[in-house]
């Protein structure tokens, strides 16, 4: 085949593929060892955030929560408004004997405040203790001092235990 000849030409370009130029090869950006330790310095910072964000949400749910159970409450008539709240100067003393009376306690709550009014509740009918009271202070200090010493201690053979009082039965009936 002579190449020169225009028929062995055609020939040959027929055969051949079309030639086409290849797209322009793009290529990223090369990251350096400083990037990537700053990169991780601001996930872990990030990432610190995040828990904050996720824990205030989570205090905002149980306080929506609380009130929302609350204003159910106030909506069945067992607390007079959903705004109420317990008050901070009394204790729930519970696991009583039933022979342990109000003046026992008041002797022994008095060595936190010495007009400590106690509360023993009894059974409408037979006048019987329920084995639980409501001790009452002055003061919110008194309340707490006599929490932290009086819980898990001995009472007429029995381990009482004190908490605070989550009843507004008092401020109710005011």
């Amino acid at each position: 085949l002579d190449p020169e000849d225009e028929e062995c030409r055609r020939w040959i370009s027929s055969s051949s593929p079309d030639y086409e130029k290849p797209p322009e090869e793009v290529v990223e950006l090369r990251i350096n060892a400083n990037d990537i330790v700053m990169q991780d310095e601001e996930d872990e910072e990030d990432e610190e955030v995040r828990k904050q964000v996720q824990q205030q949400r989570e205090e905002e749910s149980r306080k929506r929560d609380a009130k929302s159970q609350a204003v159910v409450l106030e909506m069945l008539g067992d607390l007079p408004s959903a705004d109420m709240k317990p008050p901070e100067n009394v204790l729930f003393v519970c696991k009583l004997n039933p022979s342990t009376e109000e003046e026992d306690l008041e002797l022994i709550f008095s060595r936190f405040d010495n007009h400590v009014q106690v509360d023993i509740i009894r059974d409408a009918h037979t006048g019987q203790s329920l084995q639980y009271a409501f001790v009452e202070f002055t003061t919110e200090q008194q309340c707490n001092d006599a929490y932290f010493k009086m819980n898990n201690t001995l009472i007429d053979d029995r381990r009482i235990k004190v908490d605070f009082s989550q009843s507004v039965s008092k401020i109710w009936n005011k």
